[in-house]
């Protein structure tokens, strides 16, 4: 390949790789505000009821629109895969955008009654289901773009710019809490941050109109391979794949939201740390998160997927009981430390599910299938996390939340060890079946020695 040709390819590779990363950015920025301000929430749209009431009717709106996301990934990966990963990504940023301004605008109780929790339930559905369009298409669309030796370090770039976007979104939250008095934060004070989605959403909006579609898509398209219902050939052919990323992003799911939502509203009411330290833990949270993904990304590719995969899976496992269970009682300082252990594991969960999602699914149907496998585990497990979490612990079963995350976690490190292979599988043709090398170990000649970590 001429020095022009590869300057090209690196040029587009860079545009695509920024509009998926911006674009996730501001969905993500979006979408985990509704956690961040659950309890102002509460008290906004449920003033008639008592906190903790008040509290799980804004936990289970959060959870029920969590169904939306499958709907959501069906819908957009069907567009993915039929009209082009791009035109996918860009209807999803615009959805969210429009979805987090109106919840912002939103009249509470006081001023519509009954109507406020009815439409603060629809636009977070909304919000729902353009999260659930999103990482599918998103995560296929920048592998396909990877060379083949940085798979693992491309595929943790979704992931990483999500906990960016979460960053950013507990970072305004914390000024907005700390620049108000209560009364002001009741009354006004929450909505701002929503309100910022609106130039931040244009801002995705413009970098993905300025790419092209992904290089594996315009072989499909090229060569007259689009699947017409890419849904249905995808659970006629890719049950096995379907199912093992199912097992392995129940759990993904899971602690993310146990994380950085149960916990958030549960130290702010519970324990002795005020709403803004609790925010604090989040900021330290997101920024575990984004380095742990970045080297669980370059370890895949230096170790393998199995390895990565089952080691945190493990860990999880085994220090998810004991580490809530310290939360209960512990200073902001020892808070901060027991997140910074569980963000590391998790980080590794994150990195091995956007690369699981597209290596062991075929091209024509990768965005339906990921999609649907993913936010599936998403709504059973995540939308449902923080509201069993909070029930669990106002009955005074204190370790509850602790017990599920590592029961799941061991489950998902069976399915890892069964499920996901250290080998490179090829993401522009038919990869090979999910248990064609599963107990192989990765060899020095399928990681190229110049990536470094």
């Amino acid at each position: 390949m001429d020095n022009g040709n590869a300057a090209a390819i690196a040029m587009r590779r860079k545009a695509a790789i920024k509009a998926a990363a911006i674009g996730n950015f501001v969905e993500w920025y979006d979408f985990v505000l509704y956690g961040l301000f659950s309890t102002t929430i509460a008290k906004v749209f449920f003033p008639q009821t008592d906190a903790t009431t008040g509290l799980l009717a804004t936990l289970a709106i959060f959870g029920v629109s969590f169904f939306a996301r499958p709907l959501g990934g069906f819908l957009f990966g069907q567009i993915a895969d039929r009209l082009g990963r791009r035109r996918s990504l860009l209807l999803s940023v615009l959805l969210m955008s429009i979805a987090t301004l109106a919840l912002g605008l939103l009249p509470g109780a006081a001023q519509v009654g009954i109507l406020a929790p009815i439409l603060l339930l629809l636009f977070r559905l909304t919000q729902a289901l353009a999260a659930g369009g999103e990482y599918g298409s998103s995560t296929s669309y920048v592998v396909e773009f990877a060379p083949d030796h940085q798979r693992g370090r491309y595929a943790a770039i979704t992931p990483v710019w999500s906990y960016i976007g979460s960053f950013v979104a507990v970072a305004v939250s914390l000024t907005v809490i700390l620049t108000t008095t209560p009364e002001q934060l009741l009354s006004w004070g929450w909505r701002l941050p929503f309100l910022i989605a609106a130039p931040l959403g244009l801002l995705g909006l413009y970098l993905r109109i300025r790419v092209e579609e992904s290089p594996v898509f315009q072989e499909l398209r090229t060569s007259g391979s689009v699947e017409k219902t890419p849904i249905r050939e995808a659970l006629r052919t890719s049950k096995k794949p379907l199912l093992i990323i199912l097992g392995w992003s129940m759990t993904n799911a899971t602690a993310a939201y146990i994380m950085s939502t149960f916990l958030v509203s549960h130290m702010a009411a519970k324990i002795s740390v005020g709403i803004g330290q609790s925010l604090i833990v989040q900021l330290v949270l997101w920024s575990v998160l984004g380095i742990g993904c970045t080297i669980s990304g370059r370890l895949i590719d230096r170790v393998g997927r199995k390895k990565v995969a089952v080691t945190c899976a493990a860990g999880l496992a085994l220090l998810a009981v004991p580490a809530l269970a310290m939360l209960e009682n512990s200073s902001l300082l020892q808070s901060v430390l027991i997140i910074t252990v569980l963000a590391l594991l998790y980080s590794g969960f994150t990195a091995t599910t956007a690369l699981a999602m597209v290596e062991l699914l075929p091209p024509a149907v990768r965005a339906s299938g990921a999609a649907l496998s993913y936010q599936l585990a998403y709504a059973l497990f995540g939308g449902t996390a923080p509201f069993l979490a909070t029930w669990w612990v106002s009955l005074g079963y204190g370790l509850a939340p602790g017990i599920y995350l590592a029961g799941l976690s061991a489950i998902s490190m069976v399915v890892a060890m069964v499920g996901i292979g250290n080998r490179r599988k090829s993401v522009s043709s038919e990869p090979d079946g999910p248990g064609d090398d599963l107990l192989r170990p990765s060899s020095a000649e399928e990681v190229d020695p110049s990536v470094t970590a």
